[in-house]
């Protein structure tokens, strides 16, 4: 059986909710996890999806597990 591909479209939506649930600035995100204010920035506005290590620190700054934060993603 073949593994579903993750819909990539998804992540500035997941980014964009969690970010205005934890009530972060970018600022603070960009301190909180380690990535810079300017990929945050990106990652909004679906310029870049950022890799796994990003999504990592992501849920560590959103305080969710990775599974939860990306599970959309997969259908």
């Amino acid at each position: 059986m073949p593994v579903p591909e993750p819909d990539l479209t998804k992540l500035r939506e997941i980014f964009i909710t969690r970010r205005h649930q934890s009530g972060l600035t970018f600022d603070q995100l960009a301190e909180l996890s380690g990535i810079g204010r300017q990929t945050l920035l990106n990652i909004s506005s679906a310029k870049y999806n950022g890799d796994l290590r990003t999504w990592l620190r992501l849920s560590k700054a959103f305080n969710v597990s990775l599974d939860e934060l990306l599970a959309d993603v997969w259908p």
